[in-house]
């Protein structure tokens, strides 16, 4: 995607909530007029945790989507965090996150939970800071991509 069509929105750690193992942000910024289809996805993001115990971290993020499927039909894993050393207790993306969520920009809040590997709740978090890519959905391109493509179905009827 050409880099005027897409925002991007950090999300600080001093302006969340936390209660048990989920992380509210309340109060996003309006980032359009319209509310437009677009996919959202973690490019960056960093935990510390009070005590980590475990390699890596399920971010499970509560946002409606419509490209998501899951075994457990709970809400989006949109980033898994690793730490190369559990004593220090920070967690990041490790790999580049190819995890796209088919969602809008119409967000009002946006909620995290954290998990292990497991499924079991992480309930200790100190610091989360998110930074999110927002990438806008081109509707007039895809609509001329889809209409193109109709003649080739109907050519052998």
């Amino acid at each position: 995607m050409p880099y005027h069509n897409c925002s991007y929105l950090f999300l600080h750690d001093s302006q969340k909530s936390v209660s048990g193992n989920t992380i509210t942000w309340n109060n996003l910024p309006v980032l359009s007029g319209a509310s437009r289809e677009c996919y959202i996805t973690i490019i960056d993001c960093k935990l510390i945790l009070s005590n980590g115990s475990t390699g890596s971290i399920n971010l499970k993020m509560d946002i409606p989507v419509r490209n998501y499927y899951s075994s457990s039909n709970l809400s989006p894993v949109a980033a898994i965090l690793h730490s190369d050393d559990n004593a220090s207790q920070v967690y990041d993306l490790q790999h580049t996150n190819e995890v796209h969520l088919l969602s809008n920009d119409n967000l009002q809040k946006i909620k995290f939970e954290l998990f292990d590997n497991a499924g079991g709740s992480v309930t200790t978090a100190d610091t989360l800071e998110v930074m999110l890519k927002i990438e806008y959905i081109d509707q007039a391109k895809e609509t001329e991509n889809f209409l193109s493509e109709i003649p080739k179905h109907l050519g052998g009827v």
